[in-house]
């Protein structure tokens, strides 16, 4: 196993929030992670994405985000949160922001208004999102970003939030809601067709972003793109190299191969990074990512196949941003980073 790059890592499995699509809320179970543990991190790590439960529940988040920067002077550390406590986070992030000034918050936005708070499971919620991006964003702090969990439930609000995302100058992240077992508690999630307006809403955001001449977005308009297939579905298969290129590192110690149907390869309270990397389980690991049956298309898996073959998207890119300019865009399957420029892009 050589070592990782990317890293979700759950601080806690405390959660104050009642998600349509997690169950981590009803969990008892206690956080033995420990900010000291994450020392035992590989150096190679270039992001780490804090996470959990909600990692404001703890207290210590300032020394994970110590211990990680230390341990991993190249990466990125972005810390995950649904907003619940904005007078808290406000006040934990100027702590935070003083140890690692390139931090960067994602702020979970699934909706406008109700339709955040009935996705969330509590009245408030989008209220307390707003204010939160109002404080920081009045503060000076310019690494926020806004993440949306797409379903069925809320496919209809992608319009909404990508409009609140550019008025207020902010990332947009739109992810598909996955069974998580291992990381959200998870093990199924009903999967109804997609309604038919929910192609032209992705389509839209596409445009806006292929529209600009700013690479990044259009990477994540092809990312959107993929997003949409996954809930169609109509996913197509990329090599995933969970336990090879990316690894999710769960409140308890243990180091999974993902965060979905990953395989436990050792437990970081108890081990060292070198013997969890020379477990016998990670070549099991490996082999049953190469055959998992989820098809996932998540920021990991894309991030690795960019990072392995960065031209894959390319023709996708040249091709749909001619259309977006002319007002052409309609979704084709978006090359997958392991096709031939040949493969058919037909639905």
């Amino acid at each position: 196993m050589h070592d990782p790059v990317d890293a979700v890592i759950a601080v806690t499995f405390r959660c104050n929030a009642h998600c349509a699509m997690c169950n981590i809320w009803r969990s008892r179970r206690e956080d033995a992670l420990r900010p000291e543990h994450l020392d035992k991190l590989p150096a190679s790590l270039r992001t780490i994405n804090l996470s959990g439960g909600e990692p404001f529940c703890r207290d210590d988040l300032d020394a994970f985000v110590r211990h990680a920067r230390r341990r991993c002077p190249r990466a990125t550390i972005t810390i995950s949160t649904n907003a619940y406590t904005p007078d808290r986070i406000v006040s934990m992030m100027a702590d935070i922001r003083r140890i690692d000034p390139a931090v960067r918050l994602a702020v979970s936005l699934d909706g406008i208004g109700p339709a955040h708070d009935r996705i969330r499971g509590d009245a408030g919620a989008f209220d307390a999102a707003v204010q939160l991006i109002d404080r920081l964003t009045a503060d000076g702090y310019r690494r926020l970003r806004l993440g949306m969990t797409v379903s069925r439930d809320n496919v209809e609000q992608l319009a909404g939030v990508a409009e609140l995302a550019a008025r207020r100058g902010l990332e947009l992240g739109v992810v598909a809601a996955h069974a998580a077992e291992t990381h959200l508690g998870v093990s199924g999630l009903p999967a109804p067709a997609m309604p038919p307006h929910a192609r032209r809403g992705f389509e839209r955001l596409c445009a806006r972003w292929l529209r600009t001449w700013r690479p990044k977005l259009w990477l994540r308009a092809h990312f959107a793109a993929g997003t949409y297939r996954r809930l169609a579905r109509r996913p197509w298969r990329v090599r995933c190299r969970a336990g090879e290129d990316f690894v999710f590192l769960q409140a308890d110690g243990t180091v999974y191969s993902c965060s979905v149907r990953g395989r436990a390869l050792g437990n970081l309270i108890e081990q060292d990074w070198t013997e969890i990397a020379r477990a016998p389980a990670v070549a099991g690991a490996r082999q049953a990512a190469r055959h998992c049956p989820e098809r996932c298309w998540m920021i990991c898996t894309a991030r690795s196949a960019y990072r392995r073959r960065p031209w894959a998207a390319g023709g996708w890119i040249a091709l749909n941003k001619l259309r977006a300019h002319l007002r052409l865009l309609r979704l084709r399957r978006p090359y997958a980073p392991e096709d031939s420029p040949g493969a058919d892009c037909s639905h």
